[in-house]
């Protein structure tokens, strides 16, 4: 007995179930979620890798900034 059911069809690709995306646990402003969208469509990556790719330079550009203080 599976512990998951899967759909039948899968949604297609850029289409969120939920309006505001919700990714590793952080809520998107609503005005990036088209942006998002785009840029996952055009560089056929996840939304999540580029959420997590945009949270790994916002920490590396705070470390920079509290290190030059």
């Amino acid at each position: 007995m599976p512990s998951r059911d899967y759909p039948d069809k899968r949604a297609v690709r850029g289409l969120a179930k939920d309006a505001d995306l919700t990714m590793l646990s952080a809520r998107i402003e609503s005005t990036l979620v088209d942006y998002i969208r785009t840029t996952a469509f055009e560089t056929r990556k996840s939304k999540q890798e580029i959420v997590a790719a945009a949270i790994a330079l916002y920490k590396k550009s705070r470390e920079a900034d509290l290190a030059a203080e």
